[in-house]
């Protein structure tokens, strides 16, 4: 670490006074995040042209495309897939992300069902992305929460010929420090005038359990890290031309939210004042349901997000 990083990490008020964290005060501002939520669904849901209405995503042509059908994205910041197909909408279950200050863009989406794996791929190809975070397994508790969306080994592809799009999976490890799966894969454009390729980088957390926590938050905040470098080299590698990194779990609100809350806090901190009060996990994730319907679903994931960003802190404290 350098000294000039050295020198910017502290513990910012709203983590350092231990009465933020306590219990109490953590489910009275959980608490206030879910009523606000729930007002602004029900305004919302009475007026087509409220920007928090789901109309599109409730239509029955849209509905059939969704794994669950309360975690639905909103109308005004819903994806739009852009190529026409016979018989295909517009329309995925997946939200445009940006954390305060845009010091992160993502998109968050469900894990592909069989039906919507070609809309995945056709959106990963259209946004330009170059970073997928799988944030699920694909079976977890005997439910599948999420399809195999890419080939299952190394060197063998597969062709959607209604989007003209090869993906071959080119490598594939196990990254034990992080407990996850790293994979490389090559998408390529086919079928006119001149073949299209771009590199994607996979990372499937395997740390990270259905309606649970990891056991520590050392393995997600090493996965955010990893997830800055691959994002570093593709700018690199790019000339700055990189789209939103995928971020998904299996309904893509709850593990999604938390690893996005987590991340984008982090990304904030260096710009924070130590004297400033603000608590930036409540007002992030204010910030990501106003996008994102149920983005940190649950008590526990909310605690996670102090104990996460507190840990990460201390630890480069004692660097």
């Amino acid at each position: 670490m350098s000294e000039d990083s050295v020198v910017r990490v502290f513990l910012p008020q709203f983590l350092s006074n231990s009465e933020n964290l306590n219990e109490k005060t953590l489910t009275v501002k959980f608490q206030l995040l879910n009523q606000n939520e729930v007002a602004r669904c029900r305004q919302a849901a009475n007026n087509p042209n409220d920007p928090f209405n789901m109309s599109v995503a409730f239509d029955s042509l849209s509905m059939d495309y969704n794994r669950y059908s309360d975690i639905l994205p909103f109308n005004h910041n819903r994806v739009k897939l852009l190529q026409q197909r016979p018989y295909k909408t517009d329309y995925i279950n997946a939200s445009y992300i940006e954390a305060p200050n845009n010091v992160r863009r993502y998109i968050a989406t469900q894990g592909p069902l069989n039906k919507t794996i070609e809309d995945f791929w056709l959106m990963i190809w259209e946004r330009n992305t170059n970073v997928i975070v799988m944030l699920t397994k694909q079976i977890e508790d005997g439910k599948i929460k999420c399809e195999t969306y890419w080939p299952e080994s190394v060197g063998y592809y597969v062709i959607i010929k209604d989007i003209g799009l090869k993906i071959t999976l080119e490598s594939e490890i196990l990254d034990q420090r992080i407990d996850c799966y790293i994979r490389t894969l090559k998408l390529e454009k086919i079928g006119g005038l001149n073949t299209e390729y771009r590199q994607i980088t996979q990372l499937q957390s395997l740390a990270w359990p259905d309606h649970g926590l990891p056991n520590s938050p050392e393995p997600i905040i090493n996965l955010i890290m990893k997830k800055n470098e691959y994002i570093q080299y593709y700018t690199c590698l790019n000339n700055g031309n990189i789209g939103p990194t995928v971020i998904h779990c299996s309904a893509g609100c709850g593990r999604t939210g938390t690893f996005c809350t987590v991340d984008s806090t982090l990304a904030l901190l260096p710009d924070l004042q130590q004297s400033d009060p603000t608590d930036l996990i409540f007002n992030v994730i204010q910030h990501l349901r106003q996008q994102r319907i149920s983005m940190v679903e649950s008590f526990a994931q909310f605690q996670f997000c102090y104990l996460a960003v507190l840990s990460k802190l201390v630890n480069d404290l004692h660097l």
